[in-house]
């Protein structure tokens, strides 16, 4: 990290008598835009492969290549000035965007969470517990504590 970034993201800070200011909370700026609410599209390899628009976020894939060289697990964002990358951090949480679920970066990598379902089947049913358990699914999944795919 440098001293001009902040420790967590590595978002830009300015500095005394720094040109150009603009350009670096302009940086800052577009990246918290991400950060508050962490939507991606897919996940993706190959840059060249998509047609992005301002404001489009990706999960760069494992075999990253072109300008996404070396940054397998980088989250990938397109504004009109080009790529702009955010290195995931212990317990960040993306949404993947489409119903296709959630992520949670947990020891150096993405853990991708399957959806959970409510009970079916079996042999003694107890309509007032399937309910309530189906309840709290709903919560946890409106809250996006839990995917929704449908």
């Amino acid at each position: 990290m440098s001293e001009y970034q902040t420790p967590r993201f590595s978002l830009p800070l300015l500095a005394v008598g720094q040109a150009h200011k603009e350009l670096f909370h302009n940086e800052a700026l577009l990246l918290l835009d991400f950060l508050i609410d962490s939507v991606v599209l897919d996940v993706s390899d190959d840059p060249a492969s998509l047609s992005p628009a301002e404001g489009d976020y990706w999960l760069i894939g494992p075999v990253a290549t072109a300008e996404w060289s070396g940054k397998s697990d980088e989250i990938a964002g397109w504004s009109n000035g080009g790529w702009h990358y955010i290195k995931p951090q212990e317990s960040m949480k993306i949404i993947m965007s489409n119903n296709q679920g959630m992520a949670i970066y947990h020891d150096a990598s993405w853990q991708f969470i399957v959806q959970v379902n409510g009970p079916a089947g079996g042999t003694i049913i107890d309509s007032e517990a399937r309910s309530a358990i189906d309840s709290i699914l709903d919560a946890l999944r409106t809250a996006r504590i839990l995917p929704h795919i449908n």
